[in-house]
């Protein structure tokens, strides 16, 4: 009998420091899941494209939580006032707001949008409102105005409407695209003669 009580005790004695073991895990572990994922913070996120010089409003934004580590310091979070500010670039639905995405002077990226219609072939196919696009000027020699290089008048401009509703008849394309007021009347003088070819920037 108090052989049988001593090893009962010694068993539950060597227990012990396993049980106490398995706690001490259970915690720790519960504890670092619980800081790991409460790491990060709520960020700005674009939740409507929009065009450089686009005046950013509440509709743009949504907040998202995420974990940018290292690199957070280069984006706004949702404790900084993006309302108001302009955008310096073209942005699409998802992306997170940089540092470098917004300014605070409107002037400083005035742009206008300017309409354009081309021939349907001079359209890149699988173009998309908010793309960056390139405008070539050609001349036609089909209409007497002669042969030579096609001349890249602005690069990198943001397409912002598209009006193909002629293109299946073979007619004409509507387009919008965003530039700085400084290059309008570059671009509106080319169109007395020649004609623009439009195609997707890889920037």
């Amino acid at each position: 009998m108090g052989t049988a009580m001593k090893n009962k005790k010694s068993s539950y004695s060597a227990r012990m420091p396993l049980a106490i073991t398995l706690i001490i895990a259970a915690f720790a572990s519960a504890f670092f899941i619980s800081t790991y994922s409460n790491k990060g913070a709520d960020y700005w996120v674009v939740a409507n494209s929009f065009a450089p010089g686009h005046l950013i409003t509440e509709s743009d934004l949504v907040a998202t939580h995420m974990n940018l580590g290292s690199s957070s310091e280069n984006y706004l979070s949702t404790s900084d006032q993006l309302i108001g500010l302009v955008a310096t670039r073209t942005m699409g639905v998802g992306e997170v707001i940089s540092t470098s995405d917004v300014t605070t002077s409107s002037q400083a990226m005035s742009t206008s949008a300017v309409p354009l219609s081309l021939r349907s072939a001079d359209l890149a196919s699988g173009v998309i409102v908010g793309d960056s696009v390139d405008i070539y000027w050609v001349l036609d020699s089909r209409n007497g105005e002669g042969v030579m290089d096609p001349i890249l008048i602005l690069g990198g401009v943001s397409l912002i409407g598209l009006d193909d509703s002629k293109n299946a008849l073979g007619g004409d394309v509507g387009i919008t695209v965003a530039i700085e007021e400084t290059q309008v009347l570059r671009l509106l003088s080319a169109t007395t003669q020649g004609r623009f070819v439009v195609v997707r920037a890889y920037v």
